[in-house]
């Protein structure tokens, strides 16, 4: 499956452009952190939309232990998008969960790209990495690129995800990347609602 690249400025992110013109005139930013601020709002949504897999493969009982002996447990792995069944044994669920075989090492590696493209476009508060393993906090980092250029006329912030699979990791699935932008610009909005009340006296 190809990446997903998003490019921040686009044609159809009209609404996106609104609010980078709102930050610039209302908030006094330059044009290049105004379109960081955009990127940022995107990475951010993209990210809240992401979901984080589970940290154990499903198992079910197929045998119960007889005397002396473990229990018999089938587990379901996929992997590019197919169902793999194999069984192991263990005294206890809890001994399953501790074997490579049944462990999703990687569990939200898909959030945790965002969160480092959001780290690499710079400001603002992250999203976190809330559920994902140690090893998927470390990962992310390999999974998002991101090119800018915040001075000049012409900034741009580009975020490619290299993962796969992310769409598939999507909450509602390719809609929520178009929904994220309308949260996007929603998010802009609020934030520079806040802001401007506050410099009136009004908060």
């Amino acid at each position: 499956m190809n990446n997903v690249s998003i490019q921040i400025p686009t044609g159809d992110m009209q609404k996106l452009f609104q609010q980078i013109a709102r930050a610039q005139k209302e908030l006094n930013k330059p044009i290049g952190q105004a379109v960081r601020f955009a990127a940022w709002s995107v990475a951010q949504s993209l990210g809240v939309a992401t979901n984080v897999a589970k940290k154990y493969r499903p198992y079910r009982a197929v045998e119960q232990a007889k005397k002396g002996k473990q229990k018999v447990f089938r587990i379901t792995s996929h992997k590019k998008g197919n169902a793999k069944k194999f069984t192991v044994r263990a005294k206890s669920v809890a001994d399953l969960k501790k074997m490579p075989q049944v462990r999703i090492g990687m569990a939200g590696l898909a959030k945790s790209s965002w969160y480092w493209g959001i780290r690499k476009i710079g400001g603002g508060r992250n999203i976190g990495t809330g559920g994902a393993t140690a090893v998927a906090k470390r990962r992310g980092d390999s999974a998002a690129i991101v090119e800018k250029r915040l001075v000049g006329d012409d900034p741009y912030v580009k975020i490619t995800n290299k993962l796969p699979y992310i769409r598939d990791a999507f909450k509602g699935g390719q809609s929520a990347i178009a929904q994220a932008m309308e949260k996007a610009s929603r998010n802009m909005a609020r934030i520079i609602d806040a802001n401007v009340a506050k410099k009136m006296g009004l908060k």
